[in-house]
Order: C-alpha cells, then sequence, then structure tokens
C-alpha cells in the first residue's frame, strides 16, 4: 500500500487501524509505504515528553508531533520512506521480536541493493529491549539486525505485538540524516546542541546523500516493494493503495479519540 504524505494523527492512525482489522481477522497482511506532512517528530509509546521534546522549538520548525503506538526513541520524519509491516506472528514472522526484525530487515536490504546501496546488519548483541529505552533519539544507536550503511545507521524501526499480530514500522532516510533533532530537544545550550548535530551526522546517512543520482520518494518505495517480493517470493502479494470499509471506519475513530487528542500525545 502506496499512502503517500499524510499528517502524523492520519498516519498512526491508518497503522493501527490496520493492526487491530489483522488482530480482529478483518484485515489482510499488510505492507504499507508513507511520508509526512508536515515534516514530524514522533515519540515512542513509553516516552515522557517534557524530558524529550521542546514545543516552542516544534512550533518554530514548523514539525508535527504524534505519540506512536510503537517503542522506541524520538525520530524526525523529514522527507523519507516510512515503511509499516502488519501481519499475524506466523509462518515467516513467527518467533520473538529479533527474529521478525531479521525477517524484515533482510527484505529491505534487498531493496537497498536494488537501489544500489549496500547495507548490512547491526551484528552486535543489543536485544530488542534497547528499542525500549526512554534517553536520547532513536538514531544514535542500533539494535541487533537494524540496517546500517558504513556504520550509519540508515533505518530505525519500532514493533508492537498484541495477540497474535505484530505492527513493525520504521524510517528509511532518504534526503537528510537525523542532525536537525538536535535543535528540539530540551535543555541543552547551543555548544551542546550543535556537539549533539555532529554526533548525528556521525551516526546517521540517508540513501541520496550516498547516491550520485537522485532517488524520488516513488522510486524508492517501487524498489523496497520489489525487495519484499524477491525476499519473500512465497508469499502471495495483493497490491491497494484503498483502506477497506471497516479499516476506514476505525481510522476515522482513532484520529478522533487518540492521535488528534493531547491526552494521547502529551499524555506523559
Amino acid at each position: 500500500m502506496k499512502s503517500g504524505k499524510l499528517d502524523p494523527a492520519e498516519n498512526m492512525a491508518i497503522d493501527e487501524a490496520i493492526f487491530q482489522g489483522v488482530i480482529e481477522g478483518i484485515s489482510d497482511p499488510t505492507i504499507r509505504f508513507y511520508d509526512w506532512e508536515p515534516s514530524t517528530v514522533s515519540c515512542g509509546y513509553n516516552q515522557e515528553i517534557k524530558k524529550e521534546v521542546d514545543f516552542s522549538a516544534i512550533k518554530r520548525f514548523n514539525f508535527g508531533f504524534v505519540r506512536r503506538p510503537t517503542g522506541g526513541r524520538l525520530v524526525l520524519h523529514d522527507n523519507e520512506v516510512t515503511y509499516s509491516v502488519i501481519a499475524p506472528i506466523s509462518n515467516r514472522l513467527s518467533g520473538n521480536v529479533t527474529q521478525s526484525y531479521l525477517e524484515i530487515s533482510r527484505a529491505l536490504i534487498r531493496g537497498f541493493l536494488i537501489l544500489g546501496v549496500k547495507v548490512d546488519f547491526e551484528k552486535g548483541n543489543l536485544s530488542s529491549s534497547n528499542q525500549r529505552q526512554d534517553s536520547n533519539p532513536c538514531f544514535t544507536s542500533t539494535s541487533r539486525f537494524e540496517i546500517l550503511y558504513n556504520n550509519k545507521k540508515i533505518v530505525g524501526s519500532a514493533q508492537i505485538r498484541k495477540k497474535d499480530a505484530l505492527l513493525q514500522h520504521g524510517s528509511i532516510l532518504l534526503n537528510y540524516n537525523q542532525s536537525k533533532i538536535a535543535y528540539i530537544l530540551p535543555s541543552m545550550n547551543v555548544a551542546e546542541r550543535d556537539r549533539l548535530a555532529r554526533y548525528l551526522s556521525m551516526k546517521s546517512i540517508s540513501i541520496n546523500e550516498i547516491l550520485e543520482s537522485y532517488i524520488t520518494f516513488e522510486k524508492a518505495v517501487e524498489s523496497f516493494e520489489q525487495g519484499f517480493k524477491k525476499c519473500w517470493d512465497n508469499d502471495d502479494f495483493y497490491t491497494s493503495n484503498e483502506l477497506n470499509l471497516q479499516e476506514r471506519k476505525k481510522t476515522k475513530f482513532l484520529l478522533n479519540s487518540k492521535y488528534l487528542s493531547d491526552d494521547w500525545n502529551k499524555r506523559k
């Protein structure tokens, strides 16, 4: 499913609506690609935003803000490709969180190779519990089986599981690294922000910082779609860019009751 640019609340509501539908057996397993309008800062489910976000800076940069249903840490979604995999925990995606990360990362790596970007896994021993840490932005560290280019993080992902289904989504950096996020963190002076921005530039990298020929959002999505199809070649794929009726109803409900609400977005 290719959703293009949507606002932050709608992006998260759609992901959760499909996730609920998969749990209830009324939605098909879905791989979705999308971007954000405006560029958006998202925080993880468990983060205390007063410690993580300077909302005056969010306003100054004209960024959106939303709390994700998944864990993980602060991410700036800025002209990127965001993916979500929403499916039962079975067959290819059976096993623990780390094993499903590995399967999804293999498909993403195939997509990178189609684009001409040679990436690799993080081979360390950091487990999925790393994504639940609250401090520091997402792209300051890597968990096992996350994707790197020359030891720089190019994809940041997080996962939630409920009953017998999972939702994993992540940021594939297309045009910018994550250095801008240093300027929306609270309680830092100018020198500290500049130092963190330089560090984030060393720790993260985007596709268009690597390749000589500019890659559009559409071209990147096409390559990652092909990556999933080639890597998961025994799976059935159905192409649809429309939500079903129940998913549309759930999306509308979640928008109004959750993702447009400060009770959710600023609850901690």
